[in-house]
């Protein structure tokens, strides 16, 4: 139950003080199948209500004289009661109600008297007596809608400037959820304001950016002063997306009109007006205009000598980018260090960061590339502790992009000195770090039996709420057609909340980063690494076998590019040291992750007929599992039926198993026996898995992709991850299995991933849609190849290269194969 609308709400009790015009708003959460009834003094009143999350919003008049209001749900024979006494407006005197100590009992006063004396200590970095005072305010079940959100917001405003960006998203998302459920839309306004400049914060620009355009289509600002925040908050936003490099435009002409607006503002505060003009002043220097970043930062200074916490250190910072604009090293590299100490005795992470790399740069500048190394390995260290801050389903890839720019230089200074073999152990770690911090098949072993028992137990009530969560979506069309939709939205809301589970559970795990940090594993003989990864305005290319590295830059414009002009770029710079070479491993990052680089020309025919290819992640390789004298194989074929050359090509699978000189034991799930219970049953006992189905790619960095199974089931990648034990072997034969997000330069998630970091050391899977009715000959010839290979990329390389020349329409270069 939520409800709001109350003058005053009396403790103990509580008791809800009437406003003149008898008016109230109630959510009740609950299942759509749930009749409600509401009365006041034990008469029904009637209204309809509307759908809202996972419940139902009333707007209702008390009657005159009523003392009590009562909410019944009843469904399922199951009955629930909520009572909330009801007390008229000139009850409302100090001594007429009073909390345990003898204080006045009204917790809306409570609440909104600490307000700004509690945004006080939060920007003053007054953290612990912050914390001391939310602590007080913890709301009682019965406490109302405006008390939790008050509470959620104000402590997504402290997590926040502690960098503990986990919490902050959680409580801000918890105010908005609170808002809405009772209609409080001006709160929900300013929490999703507030939620735009976290995701901002995090690398998520567009989502940041598509929230502030909807607060301006329907503004709640009371005034011009909130309508120029706004503004400059939006402002912000797009400067932080272009320091990352994704344009979203010159923000400078947003930010002018956000002075302008508050400029108007009768209760107009210095210390915002001046902190919208260091704002435009980063706008002009971003955009080469040094005059005019000037000017806007000596009239900030001007109206504030003394500025906060946050304005001091973007002073600094400034300053020291306009001393390197001016060729003025040593006084950027004092200001900069000034950055870093203040950064660091207060906590800031973003600030120690901008210092590192403007260090870095002065000292380069100033002709000291070790100094400058030894600054940016730091930095490097900082970044793989912060992004732990980041839930991994909310972002953590895109908060290390929009960091990227202490990567590039870091390259880039290591290739200038002609340290290749180290440029690339950095580009590796670089881009494999968050995958790193989900790679758990290793830690497990080392961790203390309390962490191991958390860990566990997370685990196990995750699994229990997909599993419920999975009953519960079968059983949605027992539904009458209006409840369907809420009912969906509830789930989805659900699951959200057990992908929260699974977050806390790789929390468990502990920080990677505080072992010593290992270089990347050497390719074994014969194998030829090529990894790609772009600096601040061009490409860099490697090739390495286990003795020597050879580095080569390009450039990569943002059109796509024909596949002969590719080939040129990627693959001729190393022509002779690929033809030596018996196997590829390919570490691409960013857009190039989408290149079929074993289909790009080279030679007289395509890559692939030159050599195998296989595509890594650069995880630590997981110890290979006990090789048994009888093996097993699970079969999934067809789970939606739906897909009648899936039964085909499960059938050819058998019987090229069965007829093969290994001894295979089979299982197979076909249509209705394929749910998601029965394969996670197969899967802990089976050493290889091949699918075939529906593959999907969906939500935010990949995180709702899900293999579709039987009964409106699924297998999402979180399930995947949460998984005991996983096939050494796995064969995905569905659409977009191998996909993963291109967005960013550091590798990010897919189905095929999460088998990888769950423990399997072998996935083939496909990086778009695949025709069903040719796939089986396929895969009928990849296991024949296998049978007598036992190197599944040689294996691939043949079926893929018969495949093509069979049927020259199949789009046979859609199928990879991932290792670790």
């Amino acid at each position: 139950m939520e409800y709001t609308g109350c003058k005053a709400v009396l403790a103990p009790g509580p008791v809800c003080v009437l406003p003149a015009d008898r008016e109230l708003r109630l959510w009740v959460g609950a299942p759509p199948e749930t009749r409600i009834e509401i009365r006041a003094d034990g008469r029904r009143i009637d209204t309809a209500g509307e759908a809202v999350q996972d419940g139902r919003r009333y707007s209702i008049k008390i009657p005159a004289a009523a003392k009590q209001l009562e909410v019944l749900g009843e469904a399922w024979k199951a009955r629930a009661r909520w009572l909330l006494p009801l007390a008229r407006p000139e009850s409302q005197k100090p001594q007429a109600s009073r909390d345990s100590q003898g204080k006045p009992g009204d917790m809306l006063q409570e609440v909104t008297g600490k307000l700004f004396p509690l945004y006080k200590l939060i920007q003053g970095r007054r953290f612990t007596a912050a914390r001391e005072m939310l602590d007080g305010l913890r709301p009682s079940p019965k406490a109302p809608a405006d008390f939790r959100y008050y509470v959620a917001y104000y402590r997504g405003l402290l997590a926040e400037k502690e960098g503990d960006y986990r919490s902050a998203m959680a409580e801000i998302e918890q105010a908005v959820e609170v808002a809405e459920r009772v209609k409080l839309d001006s709160y929900q306004w300013l929490a999703e304001e507030k939620l735009a400049l976290l995701l901002c914060a995090i690398g998520r620009y567009r989502e940041s950016a598509e929230i502030f355009e909807r607060l301006k289509r329907r503004s709640q600002a009371a005034n011009t002063c909130e309508e120029g925040q706004l503004l400059n908050n939006q402002g912000w936003s797009a400067l932080l997306a272009h320091e990352a490099g994704e344009g979203l435009g010159d923000p400078a002409p947003l930010l002018a009109e956000a002075l302008a607006t508050y400029d108007t503002c009768k209760y107009a505060e210095v210390e915002q007006k001046a902190n919208m003009l260091v704002n435009l002043a980063l706008a002009h220097l971003q955009a080469g205009r040094l005059p005019q970043a000037r000017d806007a930062l000596a009239r900030a200074r001007g109206l504030e000598s003394h500025p906060p916490l946050l304005q001091t250190l973007w002073w600094l910072d400034l300053d020291g980018r306009i001393a390197l604009r001016e060729k003025k090293p040593v006084k950027a590299l004092r200001l900069f260090d000034e950055l870093e100490q203040l950064a660091s005795e207060t906590g800031s992470f973003d600030g120690r960061l901008r210092a590192a790399f403007g260090s870095a740069r002065s000292h380069q500048a100033l002709g000291d590339p070790a100094r400058a190394l030894g600054i940016l390995r730091q930095a490097e260290a900082l970044l793989d502790e912060q992004s732990l801050q980041i839930p991994v389903h909310e972002g953590r890839g895109n908060f290390v992009a929009a960091r990227q720019a202490t990567v590039s230089l870091h390259i880039g200074l290591l290739l200038a000195q002609g340290r290749t073999a180290e440029a690339l152990e950095v580009t590796r770690h670089a881009r494999s770090r968050v995958l790193r911090q989900l790679a758990h098949a290793d830690r497990l072993a080392s961790l203390p039996p309390d962490r191991r028992a958390r860990w566990e137990s997370l685990l196990a009530e995750y699994q229990e709420r997909r599993t419920a969560l999975e009953a519960r979506a079968s059983n949605d069309w027992k539904l009458p057609a209006d409840q369907v939709r809420p009912e969906r939205a509830a789930i989805k809301r659900e699951a959200e909340d057990a992908r929260k589970l699974l977050d806390q559970a790789f929390l468990a795990l502990g920080d990677p980063g505080t072992q010593p940090r290992e270089a990347p594993p050497l390719p074994p003989p014969g194998e030829l690494i090529l990894a790609y990864h772009p600096l601040a305005s061009d490409w860099v290319g490697f090739a390495a076998d286990g003795t020597t590295v050879t580095a080569h830059r390009f450039a990569l414009p943002p059109d796509s590019l024909a596949d002969t002009e590719l080939s040129k770029r990627l693959l001729l710079p190393f022509q002779a040291r690929i033809e030596r070479a018996r196997r590829l491993r390919v570490l691409a990052s960013g857009p190039l992750q989408s290149v079929d680089f074993h289909a790009l020309p080279f030679g007289r025919d395509v890559l692939l007929a030159s050599v195998p290819v296989v595509y890594g992640l650069d995880l630590p390789a997981s110890a290979a599992p006990p090789r048994a004298s009888e093996m097993r194989s699970l079969l999934v074929a067809d789970p939606r039926n739906d897909l009648p050359g899936a039964i085909a090509e499960i059938r050819t699978v058998r019987n090229a198993l069965a007829s093969g000189s290994r001894h295979w034991k089979i299982e197979e799930l076909t249509r209705a026996a394929a749910s998601a219970e029965a394969v996670r049953r197969g899967l802990a006992t089976a050493d290889l898995l091949h699918y075939a189905g529906h593959g999907i790619f969906s939500g935010f960095g990949g995180w709702e992709s899900s293999l579709l199974l039987a009964r409106e089931t699924q297998l999402t990648l979180g399930d995947l991850l949460a998984l005991q034990r996983v096939p050494a072997w796995v064969i995905l034969s569905a659409c977009e299995t191998g996909r993963s997000s291109a967005e960013t330069p550091v590798e990010s998630l897919g189905l095929a991933h999460a088998f990888l970091l769950a423990g399997s050391r072998e996935v083939v899977a496909s990086t778009r849609p695949a025709d069903d009715r040719l796939v089986p000959a396929f895969f009928a010839e990849l296991y024949r190849q296998w049978d007598h290979e036992p190197d599944l990329a040689v294996a691939l390389q043949r079926a893929q290269l018969a495949w093509r020349k069979q049927n020259p329409k199949a789009d046979w270069k859609s199928f990879r194969l991932f290792e670790p």
